[in-house]
C-alpha cells in the first residue's frame, strides 16, 4: 500500500453480524484484508480486532459523489485529486462468541459504519447487539451500509432498506444515511466516502487532557513451556 500523507486522524470501526461483508468493506476502501491471522484465514471469519488506513481524496473536476475516492488520482477522469484527510479502520468481529472483542474495539472507535447484508432478514443477532453496544458506549457517529445489494432482487432489497429503517428507529442511529453497497464489486464506495466525510466528522483532540490509554489487544509472545526465568513477557487481559 502506498504511504499516506498524513497520521490518520479519526477511528471508524466497522461493525456488524458474522459474513455480512465488514472485512470485504473494508477492503474495498484500503486494499487491505484485515483478518491475516492464520485461523482467521482458515475459519473465513473475524476473529481479532483487524486494522486498515485510507486516506481520502476529493477530485475538483467531477461531481458528488463520483468526486470522493481514495487514490491520489481520480478513478473517473484522471485528474490529480486533492487529499482530505486519512482515516484508520477498526474491523470488529461479527460473531456472538466474539462480542467481548468487539466491545473492546468499540471503546477506541470514533464512529462507525453498521454492515447489514441485504440478503438476510433484519435485524440479525449481533446486527442488534452491535448497535446497542455503540450506544452504550456513546458513539452517535453513524453510517449504515445495506452491503450485498448485487445478490438480490430490487424489490428485496427495497424490503431490506425498510427493514433496517424500522429497526434503527429510536436508536442512537436512526437519522443515520443508509448506503446501498456491494463492498464485493466496489459498487457505490465513492457514495460511502461522501457520506464518511459528511457524517464521521474528526472529533477534536483536547491535548492538554488528561492521558489515557486503552488495552484492546493482548499477545503472548512467549513459546509454551518456557521457564519463568526465560519470560518476555505477560499478557493483560
Amino acid at each position: 500500500m502506498p504511504r499516506l500523507p498524513s497520521q490518520p486522524e479519526i477511528n471508524i470501526g466497522t461493525i456488524g453480524h458474522v459474513d455480512h461483508g465488514k472485512t470485504t468493506l473494508v477492503q474495498a476502501l484500503t486494499g487491505v484484508w484485515a483478518s491475516r491471522h492464520s485461523e482467521e484465514l482458515k475459519r473465513g471469519i473475524t476473529i481479532k480486532l483487524g486494522y486498515a488506513d485510507a486516506a481520502i481524496y476529493k477530485c475538483p473536476n467531477c461531481d458528488e459523489p463520483q468526486c470522493y475516492c481514495t487514490s491520489p488520482s481520480c478513478p473517473q477522469c484522471g485528474t490529480e485529486a486533492e487529499f482530505q484527510r486519512a482515516v484508520s479502520f477498526v474491523d470488529a468481529p461479527g460473531h456472538e462468541i466474539l462480542m467481548a472483542t468487539m466491545l473492546s474495539g468499540a471503546a477506541v472507535m470514533d464512529g462507525a459504519i453498521l454492515v447489514i447484508a441485504a440478503d438476510e432478514k433484519c435485524p440479525q443477532p449481533q446486527t442488534r447487539e452491535h448497535l446497542a453496544a455503540i450506544d452504550i458506549v456513546g458513539l452517535e457517529n453513524v453510517i449504515i451500509v445495506q452491503n450485498k445489494i448485487d445478490i438480490v432482487t430490487r424489490e428485496d432489497a427495497i424490503r431490506n432498506y425498510n427493514d433496517i429503517q424500522k429497526f434503527v428507529d429510536g436508536s442512537v442511529a436512526e437519522n443515520a444515511p443508509i448506503i446501498p453497497v456491494s463492498a464485493q464489486h466496489d459498487v457505490n464506495t465513492d457514495l460511502l466516502v461522501q457520506a464518511m466525510e459528511e457524517y464521521l466528522k474528526t472529533p477534536e483532540r483536547v491535548a492538554t487532557a488528561a492521558s489515557r490509554m486503552y488495552i484492546v489487544r493482548s499477545f503472548d509472545v512467549n513459546v509454551p513451556g518456557t521457564s519463568i526465568d526465560n519470560l518476555k513477557a505477560g499478557v493483560v487481559g
